[in-house]
């Protein structure tokens, strides 16, 4: 089959990293797959297979006014549906939901099958009221909608069942481990704390900075490192410093193999406000890591499996959270009883496992069945 793949970007993102291993599954089924991305080749962060073929339009940017906008819009509508045309897909498939309505406008009255992926909690996560409105009025419109989990799917229930599927996002982690260059201030010496994703409020690092506070004299041994980057890195850092962490907690920037570090790493903790499916809490079981995770909206309970591969702890519970990391920290042989199980996640969600479903949900799409 001919299938096109479409989103914002390959920049740095749980969305970017699972349409890229979709992108790669598929084509080593030999589909014949192309990747359309709105950003160009600049905005890259993630590598696709060379078995997959690419189209970067380069449309991206921001206007000066709503004319300017609506103009602008209107014009990467065409240049979007150019290009998926390009391609004579059988199915087109896009991810994130801006792009996904962006998608479904611009292949209007066509007659391609078009599967949009809903990354996050549409019920939490919000991109404003314009784009709000437009994923209400074009989601029916589309095949069918994806959702990275279940408490994803509970969310999109204004659709009926037969316009829905839930589809966790895939797992993998790379064999190379070698190291990534890291600030001078990581102490290899010390046992890690290692936490990742985007510096965005969504992510909760500031509650996370709070919670290490509480507990970070107890644990002089202990450095929390933060892989990502994002708006509020800045913001996030001056905070660490008012709170007396900056010799505890490093922010390393994104690194594009983090593998090497979490394998090092004694322990993953996330404070996230919300999620949809999240591939870091994943990337980081796979690794042999107790995962430490707030249990927000939507995925993390979907995932961790409380006390038998990591601790659960309420959303936004900050001494919760402090208490989860001083248990842990404070108790090596439990770390290595939650660690035993932690590696079970590429079982339930690896690459294989998921592209298959993929696939599978392709053809029926394409059939024309439900």
């Amino acid at each position: 089959m001919k299938i096109t793949l479409v989103i914002s970007s390959l920049g740095c993102g749980g969305g970017e990293r699972a349409i890229v291993l979709l992108a790669e599954g598929l084509a080593n089924l030999k589909h014949q797959v192309t990747l359309i991305t709105l950003a160009d080749k600049s905005t890259d962060f993630y590598q696709l297979s060379s078995k997959v073929s690419r189209l970067d339009l380069g449309i991206m940017g921001k206007s000066s006014s709503i004319v300017e906008a609506l103009a602008n819009n209107i014009r990467r509508l065409s240049t979007l549906r150019k290009a998926i045309e390009s391609t004579k897909p059988d199915v087109v498939v896009s991810s994130l939901r801006i792009t996904n309505v962006s998608v479904i406008l611009a292949l209007l009255g066509k007659k391609y099958p078009v599967i949009v992926t809903e990354q996050n909690d549409v019920k939490v996560f919000s991109y404003g009221l314009v784009w709000e409105t437009l994923r209400r009025l074009t989601y029916p419109l589309c095949s069918k909608v994806v959702s990275v989990s279940q408490g994803v799917d509970l969310g999109i229930d204004l659709l009926p069942s037969n316009k829905r599927a839930v589809i966790y996002n895939p797992i993998t982690i790379k064999d190379d481990q070698t190291t990534p260059p890291l600030p001078p201030e990581v102490d290899s010496n010390k046992n890690w704390i290692a936490s990742m994703g985007r510096l965005t409020d969504q992510k909760g690092h500031d509650l996370l900075l709070q919670a290490f506070h509480k507990i970070a004299d107890k644990h002089s041994n202990w450095q929390l490192l933060i892989l990502g980057r994002g708006e509020l890195g800045e913001q996030l850092e001056k905070m660490r410093d008012e709170l007396g962490l900056s010799g505890q907690v490093i922010f390393t920037d994104a690194l594009s193999n983090p593998f090497a570090v979490l394998k090092k790493a004694k322990l993953f903790v996330m404070a996230s406000r919300n999620e949809g499916f999240p591939l870091a809490h994943g990337e980081a079981l796979a690794c042999g890591l107790p995962v430490i995770a707030t249990d927000c909206p939507s995925g993390p309970r979907e995932m961790i499996r409380h006390e038998i591969d990591g601790l659960l702890v309420d959303n936004y519970d900050i001494d919760g959270l402090a208490a989860a990391m001083n248990y842990l920290m404070s108790d090596e042989q439990e770390r290595k009883r939650l660690a035993a199980k932690a590696s079970e996640v590429v079982e339930r969600f690896g690459q294989d496992k998921i592209v298959a479903e993929w696939e599978t949900l392709i053809q029926k799409v394409v059939g024309g069945k439900n």
